[in-house]
């Protein structure tokens, strides 16, 4: 969702206007840590992780 109002100062670019409102915060807002869990690269990273890991 996006907001007209910016808020946080974390992230990058458009960050202060993504809000998330399951969690009541822009991206901007979040830690780094929360942030690489809700992203789509930090899921793959997990996901190859697990694979790996079965194969070695």
């Amino acid at each position: 969702m996006i907001t007209f109002e910016k808020k946080g100062a974390g992230g990058f670019g458009y960050d202060p206007i993504f809000y998330l409102p399951d969690l009541g915060v822009t991206s901007a807002e979040l830690t780094k840590e929360h942030k690489a869990r809700l992203s789509h690269r930090g899921r793959a990273l997990r996901k190859m992780k697990e694979k790996i890991g079965t194969i070695l």
